[in-house]
């Protein structure tokens, strides 16, 4: 790579950090979190003078209106596909095209789901065999499936009902276990997810309450509180009390204090493995991928009081359970609470209030009908088709409109995920490629790993403001700016350029990862059209006139010998060159 390109990989990737902060300058400079500025459409004009008289009679034309789901061009099919999937390649977003965006959600939630713990057990005939293993998988599968829209919510509950695969060695029949529950509920019910998880062994094993044994009061032992606390906290109503539209009460108010705290841990006690008894040696062998069991003998017989609910004493555990989940459940937090960090993950770091209301709304009713008049959700509270399909259709994501709450950082996964996609790279195996083993460290990978945070609390907290930044003075939440700096920018390039700049014509040291720039190489020749054609696929049009002057200029100084023999890979070089430039841009690190 030649000191010109570094050059302005260099100030691609410092355009990139300021547009992710609210910051930068000049005619680029964003509006609101996404990198396209604000258009403004004048008013038509009206002739002066006096209305001339009809001629007679007339009829009105019929009105017509397309629902504004309806995706005409190719930047709007692939924007949405940025959105709701992990991007598209040409001939996905070619055939978006002329269709209704609801309907492509639809075929989405048709689709069977790709589990995961049935795809381990056929690799691994032991869980013994299996350390780490998950963790591979669970990119294989974000890379590969064709359920896109599940995985990428199963991808979002993830930083939601976090646990980490870091803290589990020989586990992954359970840690598959845990992330096909969220798989298969990805369409389903609230209340559904919070049962499932709450009995799931790697939750169980994560937040502690694994045969969390019942209070002694002779040697003064009290019930593990870690998962009581958590689910409150991060998994349902959050600390305090929230508006529909998802800002505090007046006031602040406190969902719960230490006493709720305490009530709650009693009732998570009695819970281990699927077995005759309590004691560990009495489980069955596949213990660690079925649903915990509640022994009563050792689950708290004592009241449980919390969030206004009381359980009397000596009622069993899993009647103790239903109740709290249910108690829980019903919150009026929920709805906010869920409907804002969902909106986060798919379209919007940070949300306006309205926007927020309206997908609470839906989480409450259980139901949403799109514009095409498309119903979502069976009505039921806490649907969540119904409350993803609301936040992909809602009217705030298909304007023209650019507010300041609109857009999206892009987190360093999806960016990958969407290269690797679009690029249609063939022989794709993680197990192969060293650097998938571990991307956290943000010198050289992606500082971030599906499934291995450092802490229940995610890789950044929904309520992140970036401390000296332009979105942070304004009051913009940007989770992803928590993992976000000029350093991770750089070193995600680094991770880049290896799957970006591999040649084809060394399949012994580059088998798999290989892309298919064949459409981009013959454009080559022609670089405005190149950086065009990338710009729609990769950014979904969002490059400044200045950036795709920049990079036209940067790429034409490769020079192509049409006649000579090493002429595709001159062109090929072209290509390269461009991915890696756009992919250092601002508008990569942001969607709007």
């Amino acid at each position: 790579m030649n000191h010109q390109i570094k050059s302005l990989l260099s100030a691609l990737l410092a355009s990139s950090f300021l547009v992710a902060c609210g910051g930068g300058g000049g005619d680029s400079s964003p509006q609101s979190l996404s990198s396209t500025p604000t258009s403004v459409t004048p008013p038509p004009t009206t002739p002066s003078g006096p209305a001339p008289a009809p001629t007679g009679p007339t009829t009105p034309p019929p009105t017509v209106t397309k629902p504004f789901t309806n995706l005409e061009t190719r930047e709007e099919a692939a924007r949405f596909l940025t959105q709701a999937s992990f991007g598209g390649t040409d001939a996905e977003i070619d055939a978006l095209v002329g269709t209704d965006a609801a309907d492509w959600i639809a075929n989405e939630m048709s689709k069977p789901a790709t589990l995961m713990l049935p795809e381990m057990q056929s690799r691994y005939a032991t869980r013994e065999d299996t350390d780490g293993n998950h963790s591979r998988l669970i990119w294989q599968t974000m890379l590969t499936a064709d359920d896109q829209l599940r995985q990428r919510m199963m991808f979002a509950l993830s930083q939601i009902f976090v646990i980490s695969t870091d803290d589990f060695f020989d586990q992954g029949y359970s840690s598959a276990y845990y992330t096909d529950i969220l798989t298969h509920q990805a369409f389903g019910q609230y209340r559904d997810i919070l049962d499932e998880v709450t009995y799931s062994p790697a939750m169980a094993r994560y937040l502690t309450y694994y045969r969390n044994l019942k209070g002694d009061e002779r040697t003064g032992r009290m019930p593990d509180e870690n998962y009581a606390r958590e689910i409150l906290q991060l998994f349902s109503i959050g600390l305090v009390e929230l508006e529909m539209d998802g800002t505090p009460k007046t006031g602040s108010p406190e969902t719960y204090d230490n006493d709720d705290v305490i009530g709650l841990a009693r009732v998570f006690t009695g819970l281990s493995g699927e077995g005759p008894s309590f004691s560990y040696r009495d489980q069955v062998e596949d213990w660690r991928n079925r649903p915990l069991k509640v022994f009563d003998d050792i689950h708290s017989p004592l009241e449980k009081s919390f969030l206004g609910t009381t359980i009397p004493e000596n009622t069993s555990g899993t009647d103790s359970i239903k109740t709290a989940l249910d108690t829980i459940a019903d919150h009026p937090n929920v709805a906010p609470f869920m409907s804002r960090q969902l909106i986060q993950r798919f379209t919007a770091s940070s949300p306006s209030p309205a926007y927020v209301r309206r997908v609470a709304t839906v989480f409450e009713t259980g139901q949403f009908t799109a514009p095409n008049g498309r119903i979502f959700g069976d009505g039921e509270r806490g649907n969540l088709e119904a409350v993803i399909a609301a936040i992909l259709l809602d009217e705030s994501v298909h304007d023209d409109v650019q507010d300041n709450t609109e857009g999206k950082v892009r987190e360093p996964v999806l960016k990958f995920i969407q290269y690797t996609r679009a690029f249609e790279v063939s022989n794709i195996d993680v197990w192969e490629e060293f650097r998938l083993n571990d991307t956290r460290n943000p010198n050289d990978r992606l500082g971030q790993h599906p499934l291995r945070s450092p802490s229940v609390f995610n890789f950044y907290r929904p309520g992140y403001l970036s401390p000296g930044s332009e979105s942070g003075a304004a009051g913009l939440t940007a989770p992803e700016l928590q993992i976000v700096n000029e350093g991770s920018a750089l070193g995600f390039v680094n991770f880049l350029t290896h799957f970006i700049i591999r040649p084809a014509d060394e399949p012994d040291r580059f088998p798999g990862f290989q892309p298919n720039f064949a459409t981009e190489i013959a454009l080559a020749e022609d670089v405005e059209a190149l950086v065009e054609h990338l710009n729609v696929k990769l950014t979904a049009g969002q490059l400044s006139d200045a950036a795709k002057a920049d990079i036209v200029d940067v790429v034409s100084t490769l020079l192509v010998d049409a006649d000579g023999d090493d002429a595709d890979e001159e062109r090929r070089k072209r290509v390269q060159t461009a991915i890696l430039m756009i992919a250092a841009s601002g508008a990569y690190a942001v969607q709007n």
